[in-house]
């Protein structure tokens, strides 16, 4: 994991974290009075739509993902992520709210900030509703996982497949 990972505090984690490197976008879901103004608004801009923002994600576990990126957002934030996935050709749409978005102290790289999120649903599937236990693996699984991973199963033989090689 990277040096500056280091200082996310992993007694408040739940579930294994699978570190990744993979393109996320996404838009913060406005509150009622926002969207509202929003609207209003958008209406003289000439229909420009909500800024898309670039990321990526450093890790993700059986309910939430941790990335980097250079917006900073607020805790409760709602979001709507695409995640890109080298091998599927389509994004994983996923609703989440962010637990915690901050620097680092060792991060070298100015203006970038970690934001951790707790998923909501992943591909119009309930994360929490899709928490499973591998019997066979002995693993926490989710649809988060098996949408950016496929099944467990599969990802054991990609790993020991890379390590042969």
């Amino acid at each position: 994991m990277a040096d500056s990972m280091e200082h996310i505090p992993s007694e408040r984690r739940k579930y294994l974290r699978y570190d990744t490197e993979l393109k996320v976008y996404f838009r913060v879901k406005y509150d009622i009075k926002t969207r509202v103004r929003f609207q209003v608004m958008q209406d003289s801009l000439e229909g420009h739509s909500a800024h898309k923002y670039a990321g990526l994600c450093k890790n993700v576990s059986v309910e939430g993902l941790c990335f980097e990126s250079k917006k900073k957002l607020q805790k409760g934030d709602i979001l709507l992520i695409e995640v890109y996935e080298p091998i599927i050709k389509r994004p994983v749409f996923m609703d989440a709210e962010v637990c915690w978005s901050r620097k680092f102290p060792k991060d070298v790289r100015r203006n970038t900030y970690y934001t951790g999120v707790r998923l909501i649903s992943v591909n119009d599937r309930s994360v929490s509703d899709s928490i499973y236990f591998d019997k066979n693996y002995k693993v926490m699984w989710s649809a988060a996982l098996d949408s950016l991973f496929g099944s467990f199963a599969a990802m054991v033989r990609k790993l020991k497949h890379k390590h042969k090689k």
